[in-house]
């Protein structure tokens, strides 16, 4: 079918009824162009439940609608909307028709719409809610794009291309093409299906052209096989995209020309070579990120989600996990884009909601209909390596739990052989029921909490014989058994199970140097998901080092989790650098300063899901004197610490040393240089410095140019810097933006993990001298951005131009 964009002219409000309707009573709809997330510009409160959880947003129930002109030709062809994710609990309607309904707010799904449209102005309306449903924030809202499909009586079905690779090297691929023919009509229907395959180029490599009968009322399926020469092979060092172009000619006239992009490359898994993609062996340094994308709350625009995928790439990861539930269709097209791995998750949680009104209880009845839907839109995406059925599920713990991850899988392998399955499985979890009982403890504060006060005895508990019972039915009917903070089974496993595949879906950030020798030593571990690569809303303060008496999560207004390499704007951390050099990428060495300003530590319950707070920055002012510990990333044998050309001292680095020589020095403006040494010989050096007295408010951007379209995007930083653009970081100084000609305000943040601005207001805090505009197009034309701080002031144009 036809499938064009559906995000415009939409309008948004609390849910009303028609009863105020037609007192004249009922609030009017606000405009607004999706993909939208309704809650990021409601307010935040400390009395919202479930507080901390979702970065205490609260709940509520709204309705979108919009009118549009019946397609042509509805009456005997068939139309529907797709809904790439709508949280949560859709009910859709059509000229106040009940339609279709839709639980899972993670899930895409199309309904048909064309029995219920008449000629002229039509209306859908989409009512969704979120209440007490998910342990991170949500969001709410239509959050991704929506579409509509339009066709024919006899026409390809929606997700009704699908490709398989064969075989493939150099030389040779063998591709199989089976494409869906849907038949709405009352005759028999005889098709003309020509399949052309073209390489990234654009050139038609081979076509083939044939007939198919299409029973009325049914859906019949043409394969096909292709062979080509000297095929362009997806990798993530060289994600070379294909193209299937279906055109379909009916016997009653009309033709449809379907597109499908995908890549042609081999996936292979066995205990002596691991994971291969085309036969090449790959180590997974993998990021645990959830769906919101920050000053954007949850909503999904295409341009946010690929430009989270490049800075990700660009910081060392090759693999993400989509914690906790499918990611969107954007997310993935980007991924596929520059060579990104996804391992696909399902849910986070079975037949127990992991908060009171949560996925579970729907799951039962939906579970099904949701994976069929997950792995038909994956199926073609390169990017997508692996699908996992779970995360941290106590249903794991018991046979009853294990039969259902068991159906789980037999469900996936009957659609899709081509992949193999995970579960991200917490042995904690897994005998949680086991330490209840036996410690006394009750899980309301969840297992994170669990953990952290059990401390290092969780090491013990993984490796115990009852974690070793309890975790041997659920790991023996995966393809890869996959552990969340339980890297000390591997050798466990490795010797009971010397076929067994193992992955860290899911890490401790700062025990990655542990953790990663295992990776290189074993062809039977395959890498390592951190916690996580991105950072979010919600699981307010997880990160954060708090005093004993404070709750787990953190206290309002905190609003992060605290525990992302990259913030929410985008930038990285000092912890992405460490982690970049034990993965063996960066040579050169890095300069971490831990704050001066942060108070007596040493007062303060550290957090097992966070790095330290340090910061790449020399300019402390108000501290000079005070001591101050440096640390330096590096994996060279020294590091020296010269101060304005002075001397410091040497300190070991490398593995053995956790990649970090650390220094103490007083603090002292000027140039902070470090050297490393390997082999008695200078391998790298680098410095930072203070920020000189003057101050600029400097505006800069990732392309001039953006498409003026619903799924493009400027990001703007916005950053206070010296006359050579060193940051100043002490100035947490108050901006306003002013957005004019063909485009709007999106939204405006700071890294700031407590801060109470509003993301969809005009004005913000800097954080540590930072923060980030987000602005989308309206039209094509030029955009200009101003931003003030106080006297300060500067400005930037980006241009929107047609596709």
């Amino acid at each position: 079918m036809r499938k064009t964009s559906f995000n415009t002219d939409w309008g948004v409000r609390h849910q009303t009824s028609p009863f105020l309707e037609i007192l004249g009573q009922a609030e009017a709809p606000q405009p607004v162009t999706l993909p939208h997330d309704w809650l990021i510009s409601q307010p935040r409160s400390a009395e919202n439940k479930p507080g901390a959880l979702t970065g205490y947003h609260g709940e509520d129930v709204v309705e979108y609608v919009k009118t549009f002109t019946a397609p042509e030709g509805f009456e005997t062809g068939r139309v529907e909307v797709q809904f790439d994710g709508v949280y949560r609990g859709a009910m859709i309607y059509v000229n106040d028709a009940f339609v279709a309904q839709r639980p899972y707010g993670y899930i895409p799904f199309s309904v048909r719409i064309d029995p219920y449209l008449h000629e002229g102005d039509n209306q859908i309306r989409v009512e969704c809610r979120n209440h007490l449903d998910a342990r991170w924030y949500s969001g709410l809202g239509i959050y991704r794009d929506t579409w509509l499909l339009t066709g024919g009586a006899t026409h390809i079905a929606r997700n009704g291309v699908r490709v398989r690779t064969r075989d493939a090297d150099a030389w040779k691929a063998v591709i199989d093409v089976t494409t869906t023919i849907e038949n709405d009509s009352q005759r028999l229907d005889t098709v003309t299906v020509i399949t052309e395959v073209v390489a990234p180029t654009g050139e038609v490599v081979v076509a083939e052209s044939a007939r198919l009968s299409v029973r009325p009322g049914e859906a019949a399926p043409l394969r096909q096989r292709f062979a080509l020469s000297k095929p362009s092979l997806w990798s993530p060092q060289g994600p070379s995209l294909h193209t299937i172009r279906t055109r379909l000619v009916p016997t009653s006239g009309g033709e449809e020309v379907h597109e499908e992009r995908f890549g042609i490359r081999t996936l292979n898994w066995d205990a002596q070579d691991g994971l291969l993609i085309n036969g090449q062996p790959v180590k997974l340094r993998g990021g645990c990120i959830h769906h919101d994308n920050g000053v954007l709350g949850a909503a999904t625009v295409a341009r946010a989600e690929e430009r989270r995928v490049q800075l990700l790439k660009d910081a060392g990861y090759n693999a993400i996990r989509s914690a906790h539930n499918p990611i969107s269709t954007a997310l993935l097209e980007a991924c596929d884009r520059l060579g990104m791995l996804v391992l696909d998750e399902f849910t986070d949680g079975w037949t127990t909601p992991t908060l009171g009104f949560g996925y579970g209880l729907d799951l039962n009845e939906w579970w099904q209909r949701d994976l069929t839907e997950l792995i038909e839109r994956d199926y073609n995406h390169p990017s997508v390596i692996m699908y996992s059925i779970g995360n941290e599920v106590a249903d794991t713990g018991n046979s009853w739990g294990a039969t259902f991850g068991r159906d789980l899988v037999d469900w996936i392998k009957s659609m899709d052989d081509t992949r193999p399955v995970t579960n991200a499985i917490n042995p904690m979890m897994t005998v949680l029921h086991d330490l209840k009982a036996e410690l006394g403890k009750d899980d309301s504060a969840g297992v994170n909490a669990f953990m952290r006060d059990l401390g290092e005895q969780t090491h013990d508990l993984v490796v115990s014989d009852l974690a070793t019972e309890r975790l041997e039915e659920p790991m023996s009917q995966l393809d890869i058994s996959g552990y969340n903070y339980a890297y000390g089974r591997y050798e466990l496993d490795i010797e009971r199970h010397p076929q067994r595949l193992l992955l860290g879906t899911e890490g401790l950030p700062g025990k990655l140097d542990e953790v990663w020798p295992y990776v290189v030593r074993y062809p039977q571990v395959i890498g390592e998901f951190s916690w996580t690569a991105w950072e979010y809303v919600g699981e307010a303060g997880l990160g954060a080092d708090k005093p004993a008496e404070e709750a787990f999560f953190g206290n309002y207004p905190w609003r992060f989790s605290g525990t992302g390499d990259l913030g929410i704007t985008g930038q990285r951390r000092t912890i992405s650098y460490w982690r970049e050099t034990v993965w063996g990428l960066r040579s050169a060495p890095f300069i971490a300063v831990h704050r001066p300003d942060a108070g007596d530590r040493d007062q303060l319950r550290p957090s097992i899901y966070t790095w330290s707070d340090s910061i790449s920055s020399w300019s402390w002012p108000g501290h000079e004197g005070a001591t101050v510990t440096v640390d330096v990333y590096s994996d060279a044998d020294e590091v020296e610490l010269l101060l304005n050309g002075d001397p410091i001292g040497r300190a070991r680095a490398g593995a053995e040393h956790r990649f970090i020589a650390s220094f103490q020095l007083p603090y002292l403006p000027g140039e902070l240089t470090a050297v490393a040494h390997r082999g008695g010989t200078e391998s790298g050096r680098s410095t930072i410095r203070t920020a000189g007295g003057d101050v600029t408010l400097t505006l800069s951007t990732e392309r001039n140019e953006i498409i003026a379209d619903d799924r493009d995007l400027a990001f703007i930083e916005i950053a206070f810097t010296d006359g050579s653009g060193t940051v100043h970081i002490s100035r947490d100084d108050e901006v306003t933006v002013t957005v004019s000609g063909s485009g709007v305000l999106q939204g405006l943040g700071s890294d700031n993990p407590a801060s109470e601005d509003d993301y969809t207001g005009a004005s913000c805090h800097a954080y540590r001298g930072r923060a980030l505009a987000v602005i989308r197009p309206t039209s094509a034309g030029p955009i200009t951005i101003r931003v003030e701080a106080g006297d300060l002031s500067s400005d930037i144009t980006v241009t929107a131009v047609e596709a």
